[in-house]
């Protein structure tokens, strides 16, 4: 007696593909549909090392003008020979255009093609970055523009995270 064998896929071999093609869908549809929520945290935790690293050089090394940059899709460290002050080399009101022209490498993120963007509370005024906004650091370590008022700077996407400034100079996830 002879059997007739059809060709065909067993259903261990139908569930393996049907799993692996949901994790590839997952991870797929997070990129189309902009910045999830642990991609917001994930950049919560590169913001908050980029300001500890400006802090840190502010607090190492004389002679520089160091700078933070923020504006509602980009932030940036900058630091400049202090030659000149750093409102003049660097000012704190400036166009977009002016800002791209003296982007500096060391730039955290860039969120113009996500669906997500920064905002700025300082005490009780909120800002929400329409042209950059600078944070400038003195030789202890701490803001300038945050020395009487706690800053939160807000990572709006999916999720809100924040980073908080507070007035002694720690930077921290609030």
């Amino acid at each position: 007696m002879t059997r007739n064998h059809t060709s065909g896929f067993t259903l261990i071999e139908l569930i393996a593909v049907i799993i692996l093609l949901s994790i590839i869908s997952i991870s797929a549809s997070s990129y189309f549909s902009g910045i999830s929520s642990v991609s917001a945290h994930t950049l919560q935790t590169e913001l908050l090392h980029s300001l500890r690293l400006t802090q840190t050089r502010a607090m190492n090394r004389n002679g520089y003008c160091n700078r933070w940059l923020i504006n509602s899709n980009r932030a940036q460290q900058v630091s400049l020979d202090k030659e000149e002050q750093c409102s003049t080399s660097f000012p704190n009101a400036q166009g977009n255009t002016e800002y791209l022209e003296n982007e500096d490498i060391t730039y955290v993120a860039i969120l113009e093609k996500q669906n997500a963007y920064f905002a700025l509370q300082i005490g009780n005024q909120y800002n929400a970055l329409a042209t950059p906004f600078a944070f400038d650091f003195d030789v202890m370590g701490r803001v300038m523009q945050c020395k009487n008022t706690t800053c939160e700077i807000f990572i709006n996407a999916k999720s809100q995270t924040k980073i908080c400034i507070e007035k002694e100079g720690y930077i921290h996830a609030c």
